[in-house]
C-alpha cells in the first residue's frame, strides 16, 4: 500500500501530528495493516520454528525406534548389521543433529539451501528420510518469499503502531510543556474563551 503523508521516519518516531482527514485516514489504515502484518509475520515465523522442531524431534525418535527394532532382528535373526553401514547411520544422525543445531537454531539461518545443507546427511541414516531436506528447502523458500513482501511493507520488520495526535501546540515532548505553552495552546484554540488563563 502506498502512503502519501506517512514515512519511515514517522513510523520509527512513533508519533505523527494529524493536520488533515486523509492524513488521519492514512494513519488509521496504516495502524490497521501493521497489526495484520505483525500477526502474519508472527504466525510464519512460529509456524517455521515448529517445523524444524518437528523434523528433529521426529529423527530423534526414528533413530532411537530403528535401533531398538534392529537390535531385536538381529537377536531373532542371529545376524548383525554391518559396521560401515551403523557407522555411515551414526554418522548421517551426528551430522545432520550437530547441522542443524549450528546454523538453524544456534545462527538461525533460514536460507533454503543452508537448511538443504545442512539436513541432507540425514539421508546416510535412512532414505526415508529424502523428504526432510526437500521439505526444508520448500519452508524454507516460502517463509524467504513472506519476509520479502513484509520487507516492502511501511514498519518493517517490528511493525509498531503509530499514535495519532493534533496537538498544534509549539511544545515538542513533555519535558517543553509549560504553563505558557498551554495558555497558547488555548488562546489559539479558543481565543473566546482563554480569559480564564490570563
Amino acid at each position: 500500500m502506498q502512503y502519501k503523508y506517512l514515512t519511515r521516519e514517522l513510523i520509527e518516531k512513533g508519533n505523527v501530528n494529524i493536520t488533515s482527514p486523509e492524513m488521519f485516514e492514512e494513519a488509521r489504515r496504516y495502524n490497521i495493516e501493521a497489526v495484520r502484518n505483525y500477526k502474519k509475520r508472527y504466525l510464519i515465523k512460529i509456524a517455521f520454528g515448529l517445523w524444524i522442531a518437528a523434523q528433529v524431534i521426529y529423527v530423534l525418535f526414528c533413530a532411537f525406534n530403528s535401533i531398538e527394532m534392529q537390535v531385536s532382528y538381529d537377536r531373532a535373526t542371529d545376524t548383525k548389521v554391518p559396521v560401515w553401514r551403523a557407522a555411515l547411520a551414526a554418522f548421517g544422525v551426528l551430522a545432520y543433529f550437530g547441522l542443524m543445531f549450528w546454523f538453524a537454531f544456534h545462527h538461525g539461518s533460514r536460507d533454503k539451501k543452508v537448511l538443504f545443507l545442512a539436513s541432507l546427511p540425514v539421508i546416510a541414516f535412512s532414505l526415508y528420510f529424502v523428504g526432510i531436506p526437500l521439505g526444508n528447502y520448500v519452508i524454507a523458500y516460502l517463509y524467504e518469499r513472506s519476509e520479502d513482501y513484509f520487507s516492502k511493507q511501511l514498519g518493517y520488520p517490528s511493525f509498531p503502531r503509530i499514535v495519532t495526535n493534533a496537538v498544534f501546540s509549539s511544545t515538542d515532548n513533555l519535558k517543553d510543556l509549560s504553563y505558557d505553552s498551554i495558555r497558547e495552546k488555548a488562546q489559539r484554540d479558543h481565543p473566546d474563551r482563554g480569559d480564564f488563563l490570563g
